[in-house]
């Protein structure tokens, strides 16, 4: 398999749920067949804590997942009208995480435009983002100079001019990828071919070898002049 297609079937939506405690991050293949899930604790009111369970979920796992996780979290079981899990945003990838005088801040590109192709790898434009602070509102402590510093970096309109793509690297020339695709091209028929001949050589008959006394002589470290009976030598008297 091409090393790009691994690349193309990883995550490419997003999907942020919350409870008082936690973020928990969906995120999915194209056809939502594959899911993973990153947790982000909300107590600690300066560092960031992110946990990714390494699992990879079916859509029926994930599913079944969640909804454990609002049933887990209700202040009461069973009380309508209450959700221990709600959806707080829809995403297409994460630009990063941010913080400046309080806790951490995480920044989602929330809407996309397909601008290109490049060898059948998709570009994209970030029309919207969403920047949404993680520690909840009982742990946070407040700076009175944190929205200055918000404002000065939203405005870097991250929707003007930034670009990006789930398969291809946008921080390399075009020569550049193709070098390292033929390479990785290359690599991949020398490994083919060297699979092929070790399944060959597999399926030959094993041949038989000599044991150490008939390899070599076994007295020739001691210089001493050797004869052979039946095979197998031995020093002359």
């Amino acid at each position: 398999m091409p090393l790009s297609a691994a690349v193309i079937s990883g995550v490419q939506k997003l999907v942020l749920y919350e409870t008082r405690a936690r973020y928990f991050l969906v995120g999915s293949n194209h056809a939502q067949t594959k899911h993973r899930v990153l947790k982000i604790d909300r107590t600690e009111p300066k560092d960031l804590v992110i946990i990714d369970d390494k699992h990879v979920y079916n859509q029926q796992e994930v599913r079944e997942l969640l909804g454990r996780l609002d049933l887990g979290n209700r202040t009461k079981i069973g009380q309508k009208g209450s959700s221990g899990l709600s959806r707080a945003v829809s995403a297409y990838g994460i630009v990063g995480f941010a913080r400046f005088l309080e806790g951490y801040y995480i920044i989602l590109i929330t809407k996309r435009r397909k601008m290109a192709d490049i060898g059948g790898h998709s570009i994209y434009k970030i029309e919207d983002t969403n920047m949404i602070y993680i520690p909840n509102d009982s742990v946070r402590i407040t700076h009175p100079d944190e929205a200055r510093y918000v404002r000065i970096f939203q405005n870097v309109d991250l929707s003007s001019n930034f670009y990006f793509s789930y398969s291809y690297d946008l921080s390399h020339s075009l020569q550049y990828n193709l070098t390292l695709l033929n390479t990785t091209c290359d690599l991949g028929k020398v490994e083919e071919e060297e699979e092929d001949l070790k399944k060959k050589k597999e399926g030959e008959e094993e041949v038989p070898t000599q044991g150490r006394r008939n390899s070599f002589d076994i007295f020739e470290d001691e210089g001493l002049p050797t004869q052979v009976i039946n095979g197998v030598q031995y020093p002359e008297p």
